[in-house]
Formats: C-alpha cells, structure tokens, sequence
C-alpha cells in the first residue's frame, strides 16, 4: 500500500500532519507496552527510523485534522499575512480532492 498522502494534498496540510504524527508518537511511546509492541514489529530499525516507520503509517490518517487544525486557526488572532497563505493552502488542497478517490 502506498502511503504517500502528498501525493493529494497541500504540502502546508502535509507538513501539519507530518507534526501532528511525530507529537502523537512522542506520547505514545512514554508508553512502555506501546513502545515495546511497536519496536517488536520492527526489530531492524532504530530508534530514529522506528518514529519515521510511525510517521509514514500515520500521515495519511492525520491529514484531515491538520486540515481541520488549519481550518480553526483562521479564526484565530493570528498575523494576516499567515492567515492569507493557510486559507490560500486550504483553497488549494480542496482542488485535489479528486486525485483522494480511490
């Protein structure tokens, strides 16, 4: 399975899910049973390349709500000039909602 959301989606909504999935691994690994669970399926990475394995298995779960997440901030007191270039990514990511079906 290729999982290469960038592929259909803003590279502002990859990146946001790109961050979102690393803080989610940060958390759960603090999980000893998670981690050990997860280090079990890949007994050749290391540590680095096991957060990569996480991220790449994730990402296209995430993108939605880094969608969402960017959605939210335009309503935020955030500078006008990055409020312009979130609403310009949002505008552009929707035009590739064609190249999402499967």
């Amino acid at each position: 399975m290729d999982n290469r959301p960038s592929k259909h989606a803003h590279w502002r909504v990859k990146e946001t899910a790109e961050v979102m999935a690393h803080e989610l691994y940060d958390h759960m690994m603090h999980d000893n049973q998670w981690y050990a669970a997860w280090q079990a399926k890949h007994p050749e990475l290391n540590s680095k390349q096991l957060e990569q394995a996480f991220v790449d298995k994730n990402m296209a779960i995430l993108l939605p709500q880094a969608r969402a997440i960017l959605a939210g901030m335009l309503n935020r007191p955030y500078d006008e000039g990055l409020k312009e270039s979130i609403m310009e990514a949002l505008v552009l990511d929707a035009t590739l909602v064609k190249g999402r079906v499967q």
